[in-house]
């Protein structure tokens, strides 16, 4: 066997692996809107590295038919190539988006390790809220305004997020109370000459006035931008972000 046969032999085992894990990031731990904006291709790119590059390229270093050692050259590689390809997916699994938060106007991604940055904060059991993940929900803050006020003094002393109020998350609907109201001014969006062409292109796309559409802030590790909705219908129809992604 010659050195590009086991190039190629470890070349399409790890091209086997590269499509599930791809698989897993695109549709299940970063969908839609979060591949682009909340780390998906960044996670590819890691395994990218790992997986289709790392180890068929040391095998085509090493590989030698007949030579001394052979055996445990692969060995070696194979298994460098697999803690660092485990440890990766890790990192990618674990920095997925669990959460889209909204709160007073503004929807924020939260993954594991932005609730446990929180002190005094786990990471919440979001399984029974509706939907696939990450889950979108929003903080349902107390209707009595002297108790809404405390909790707002509460946390703004102790400096956590209110994206961390897990025990007042209720799923994430267009109905919720103010959600209209709570729209971004895009008078004020458009001070910045930056987004006056951002939101001009995105226009010249979809059509319609600047009235026509509600924009909510959305933050992620890597990108801001605006979530848009219709206002006649609240359907959300798209992602203006900072990135030309």
């Amino acid at each position: 066997m010659s050195r590009f046969t086991a190039f190629a032999i470890h070349l399409g085992i790890s091209l086997l692996i590269f499509f599930v894990l791809a698989y897993l990031v695109v549709f299940e731990w970063y969908p839609d809107i979060f591949f682009a904006n909340d780390g998906g291709w960044r996670g590819v790119r890691i395994i990218v590295a790992v997986d289709l590059v790392l180890g068929p390229l040391l095998t085509l270093v090493v590989f030698k038919a007949g030579k001394p050692g052979l055996r445990t050259d692969l060995t070696l590689i194979g298994l460098v190539q697999m803690v660092c390809l485990c440890a990766g997916t890790w990192v990618v699994y674990s920095e997925r988006p669990l959460a889209v938060v909204y709160t007073e106007g503004r929807f924020t991604t939260m993954s594991a390790d932005d609730y446990r940055a929180e002190e005094g904060v786990s990471v919440p059991d979001l399984r029974h809220f509706p939907g696939n993940g990450p889950k979108w929900v929003a903080v349902q803050m107390p209707e009595n305004e002297t108790e809404h006020y405390d909790l707002f003094a509460e946390n703004f002393k102790s400096g956590r997020s209110m994206n961390t109020l897990t025990d007042y998350y209720v799923p994430f609907s267009t109905a919720t109370p103010g959600f209209v109201d709570a729209a971004e001014r895009t008078a004020e969006i458009t001070i910045s000459p930056e987004w006056t062409e951002r939101l001009t292109n995105w226009l010249a796309e979809n059509g319609g006035e600047l009235e026509d559409y509600a924009f909510y802030v959305f933050s992620t590790r890597y990108v801001f931008g605006y979530l848009v909705y219709r206002r006649a219908s609240l359907e959300r129809i798209g992602l203006i972000t900072n990135l030309d992604v």
